[in-house]
């Protein structure tokens, strides 16, 4: 029954639909805040925060910014599945948390969106590159570039110019890793869609 009401809607607005649950959702958890956060000594005796830390932010155009980038999601790549964002929404906050907890030992307190929404975009644009038409692939490709390029220039730089505008340091390498754990999630879902015939849409 539910497949069915998907089914005489748009792809496209359902998919902004859930965009815009999930930016709900990261409102309504700032009312959470302290509870939510990345934090190193409670990540494992509190395992929500895997997922909360990254949908939380430090202030208001912190949240501004980053609810505008994952608004834009369903604008940039129209053809993109609901079910695909959704897995990747799911599946990204933890693992970008556990990279977070291994390699940044010194981490001790983190929030927002940012590290989760170069993942999302790295890979839907790989996904766009390798199963769209034309059009979305030539869109994938400049995305790719261009995120790939921001990434390598905040790492050349040291610094991200947001930094001014939300009030408190970036941490770049949230973004790097988050790139890594969306090219890794896209490679799976690719992986288990090619051998097993099922594909998320």
């Amino acid at each position: 029954m539910v497949n069915e009401f998907y089914k005489q809607i748009n792809p496209q607005t359902v998919m902004r639909l859930w965009v815009y649950f999930c930016i709900v959702l990261m409102t309504f958890l700032q009312l959470f805040f302290t509870e939510s956060i990345y934090n190193r000594e409670a990540l494992f005796s509190q395992p929500w925060r895997l997922w909360t830390a990254h949908w939380v932010h430090l202030g208001v155009w912190h949240w501004v910014l980053n609810a505008a980038a994952l608004a834009l999601l369903p604008e940039i790549f129209l053809r993109i599945s609901w079910k695909h964002f959704l897995i990747l929404w799911v599946m990204l906050p933890p693992l970008l948390s556990l990279a977070l907890w291994f390699y940044l030992p010194n981490l001790l307190m983190y929030a927002g969106l940012s590290g989760v929404l170069h993942g999302l975009y790295l890979a839907i644009a790989m996904s766009a590159i390798v199963g769209a038409s034309d059009g979305e692939r030539r869109i994938g490709w400049i995305v790719l570039a261009g995120l790939l390029a921001k990434v390598g220039w905040e790492a050349y730089r040291g610094m991200s110019q947001t930094a001014e505008l939300i009030g408190a340091p970036v941490i770049l390498q949230a973004h790097q890793w988050g790139a890594v754990v969306g090219l890794f999630v896209w490679m799976l879902i690719w992986f288990v869609s090619k051998y097993t015939g099922k594909r998320t849409e």
